[in-house]
């Protein structure tokens, strides 16, 4: 401990050293998130919906109007998302882990965003602690491993932040070109998820009327910020202005729906302290459900606890991590409000101010539509559960002689979480594909370039037929004919009413449990041509009799 101790004092006074961990802590972040990038690639749906829209577009040089639909809507999200696909695209190439580069790259970059972030406020040895967690949070690995809109919300949310921030105390020329990034960060930003849509906007408000109150910008800043955003958002409002607003008449529609289904205040506000503090919890260490986070599995949970059924050391598991996580959030939330209050340095007391105003105002807005809410949602959020942290530290450091000893296990003990958490998920994948639940859940782009490759050795025909166990067409049907496409081949969905002629051949996944053991029901229609098992999948080229 004595050299740790010694360590951290020598980070604090030497710039080099400093800089020398961050490298290393930015180096083994980018190896995690790049680590079989493309075999590991999740390949769904969505992916490749935007997969066949940008190659389209790539092939015919044109640009997006519009980018993805918002969920449960027919309103669509401004075209940032997309342009940064076009843009691989035409560099890299349309393959799906090409146009996934720029997530891994803004995942990237996010890293070293943080660091300035938390050394806007924290000592270095603390700054460089929390931007060592950010790199190996499993939350953060996971969702920068694939193309999704909403991937890259936390380094322009904190882009936006910093660069407000910095627009305060910069001088002359500087103060301009920080409202400008400011503003092109908030620009971008509102394209890639609703709710930024309507926190960022009202946000900027609030920090741009704090800002000129405190004279810490002027109008002419105010508006260069503003006219940056307004900028990166010129096709989208070309475009209503042509239809006359007929994609906001979308949005509107969406958000009334929404409205209607969150009419209960009182179980709102129940279901967002729930959320806030188990997102809180996962996205730092990775404990607790990955997708859920309402309240009513913990209620069940809670009434089991009387009983025999459930193993004592789930038991104690249960109490301390629900006690832990709701006192680390609370606990966390009233060391920002404690220490804005009492903070007497400028620089620090503004940073406080503007990030007091980002997370009170996403409360309000995900209080509004709690019930729309899971732990993904906390994306545009999942950077300030480790300044919460930091808080934290700094209070362990000031409060207790053994304040650094403290300090070291929790950085230790949430390490080894998000480490542990990181390599089973990586066993698990190189093993079978699957997440770490077992369930499949999606296809990753490994494997459905085996499955292509499968169809074009073992088929006589460029159109096959393909089926698959229940739930699983649905899921891999559009990205596995997608990269089929690419072969030459035609996958065609094997409909209940379609009548194959003897002698045709079809395609069948299942799962890989049993290997090529295949039902007495399927060999009544079918005699088997090949059968391989790949990771998650069993793969058949069935005949008809």
């Amino acid at each position: 401990m004595a050299f740790v101790r010694s360590l951290f004092a020598k980070i604090r006074g030497s710039r080099k050293s400093a800089m020398f961990f961050l490298f290393f802590i930015i180096f083994i972040g980018a190896f995690l998130r790049s680590y079989h990038f493309s075999d590991w690639l999740r390949f769904n749906m969505d992916q490749s919906r935007d997969a066949i829209f940008i190659k389209d577009l790539s092939d015919k040089n044109e640009l997006p109007a519009f980018g993805p639909k918002a969920g449960g809507t027919e309103f669509r999200l401004g075209p940032a998302f997309y342009y940064f696909q076009y843009a691989s695209a035409k560099i890299f190439g349309a393959e799906p882990e090409k146009l996934a580069y720029p997530d891994l790259l803004f995942s990237m970059l996010a890293m070293i965003l943080f660091y300035f972030l938390a050394k806007a406020y924290f000592q270095t040895p603390i700054a460089l602690s929390l931007t060592w967690l950010y790199a190996i949070s499993y939350f953060a690995v996971k969702f920068s491993r694939f193309a999704w809109n909403p991937n890259s919300t936390p380094f322009f949310v904190m882009l936006f932040i910093y660069s407000i921030y910095r627009s305060a105390f910069a001088i002359g020329k500087g103060k301009y070109i920080w409202a400008a990034l400011a503003g092109a960060a908030l620009g971008i930003s509102v394209q890639l998820h609703t709710s930024l849509l309507i926190i960022m906007p009202v946000f900027a408000v609030f920090a741009l009327i704090y800002f000129i109150k405190n004279k810490k910008t002027t109008f002419v800043s105010a508006a260069i910020l503003v006219l940056a955003a307004l900028f990166v958002n010129t096709p989208q409002i070309i475009s209503e202005i042509k239809t006359g607003g007929a994609n906001t008449s979308q949005l509107l529609r969406g958000a009334t729906n929404k409205n209607e289904r969150n009419a209960n205040f009182s179980r709102n506000l129940a279901l967002n302290f729930s959320c806030h503090i188990k997102s809180n919890a996962h996205i730092l260490t990775s404990l607790g459900n990955e997708d859920e986070c309402d309240y009513k599995s913990d209620l069940k949970t809670a009434q089991k606890l009387d009983g025999k059924k459930m193993p004592l050391p789930q038991k104690a598991f249960f109490i301390i991590f629900a006690a832990v996580a709701a006192m680390f959030s609370l606990g966390g939330y009233y060391l920002l409000a404690k220490n804005f209050k009492k903070e007497k340095e400028e620089r620090k007391k503004i940073f406080l101010a503007v990030l007091s105003g980002y997370a009170a105002l996403s409360f309000l807005f995900y209080l509004a539509w709690a019930t729309e809410l899971s732990i993904r949602f906390f994306l545009p959020l999942s950077f300030l559960p480790f300044l919460l942290l930091g808080f934290w530290l700094e209070f362990f450091s000031g409060k207790f002689k053994k304040g650094f000893l403290i300090t070291a296990v929790i950085v230790a003990a949430i390490s080894l979480f998000n480490l542990q958490k990181v390599g089973h998920t990586y066993r698990n994948m190189a093993r079978g594909g699957s997440e770490i639940n077992g369930d499949f859940d999606y296809l990753t782009l490994g494997e459905g370039k085996y499955i292509v490759n499968f169809t074009r050795e073992n088929f006589e025909s460029n159109s096959v037929y393909a089926d698959a166990q229940a739930g699983y067409l649905f899921k891999f049907f559009r990205p596995l004919r997608f990269l089929a496409r690419g072969s030459g081949l035609e996958i065609i969905s094997l409909e209940k009413e379609t009548r194959l002629e003897p002698g045709t051949q079809v395609l069948y996944i299942k799962s890989a449990d049993r290997g090529c053991e295949i039902s007495d029901k399927f060999l009544e229609k079918y005699t088997i041509d090949n059968c391989d098992v790949y990771r998650q999948f069993s793969i058949f080229a069935l005949r008809t009799k």
